[in-house]
């Protein structure tokens, strides 16, 4: 069993919302311009990390990177950002946790502005005390360093109180560096396996099984409850 978080950091896509038809539709608009070709099933692999790696593993050039990420922002921002829907639970979980005096914020990879605009448009907005994200000007682009932004506002270091939900690997290895306690949510990108692979102490089945951490032993935010005070991984037989 375990005790209520006093503070929650939420990724974004994957996690809060279903942005996958904006994300995708520039990312094709992007390779079109720039002739570069991809399957459908190795874009959808790519909605979570950063958009520099993104572009690398779709075999850009280093020396291109960074103009074929402002050239997929400006799709993005004339249609992408607004192709996206808020999962089933959220809302209603986000005003629990909120009644219940716990901290909420946003660490994203999405660029701050697109981050903060998408969720003032979904309502949701006002439940965060921090939105963080990848920075304007790219000096900020990892989550681990967007998530220290969070931790810097609240004051925060290494507190397992403190947990971040997300749906993809970067989301759990980002969390685990920071001492906090990782939780991933399986109704993302990301696959039960890549969560578990990536050290998440605990899974969730959907949002509103983040109210359920008082529960018994059954609850969903339990499947992955044991874990070690060293490294923060899940005990299995597979851990020294």
């Amino acid at each position: 069993m375990r005790s209520r978080p006093h503070h929650v950091i939420f990724d974004l896509d994957g996690t809060l919302a279903d942005s996958s038809q904006g994300i995708l539709w520039s990312f094709r608009a992007t390779l079109d311009r720039i002739g570069v070709e991809a399957r459908e099933d190795q874009l959808r692999e790519l909605i979570g990390p950063p958009l520099g790696e993104s572009f690398r593993i779709l075999g850009v050039d280093e020396e291109d990177i960074d103009d074929v990420v402002a050239l997929y922002r400006k799709y993005y921002a004339e249609r992408g950002v607004y192709e996206a829907r808020l999962y089933d639970g959220v809302a209603s979980t986000l005003k629990e946790l909120s009644d219940q005096g716990v901290g909420l914020a946003v660490a994203t990879a999405k660029r701050v502005d697109f981050a903060r605009q998408m969720l003032a448009s979904m309502g949701i907005a006002d439940f965060f005390d921090e939105i963080a994200g990848a920075s304007v000007d790219l000096c900020i682009t990892s989550k681990f360093d967007v998530m220290a932004q969070v931790l810097n506002t609240w004051k925060i270091v290494g507190d397992r109180d403190v947990w971040m939900v997300g749906d993809r690997h970067y989301d759990m290895v980002a969390a685990l560096a920071h001492k906090i306690s990782a939780v991933g949510a399986l109704w993302g990108f990301g696959s039960d396996l890549e969560l578990r692979e990536a050290g998440a102490n605990w899974l969730v089945s959907r949002p509103t099984d983040l109210l359920d951490a008082d529960g018994g032993g059954g609850s969903p935010v339990c499947l992955l409850d044991e874990t070690c005070e060293v490294c923060g991984r899940v005990l299995d037989s597979s851990h020294d």
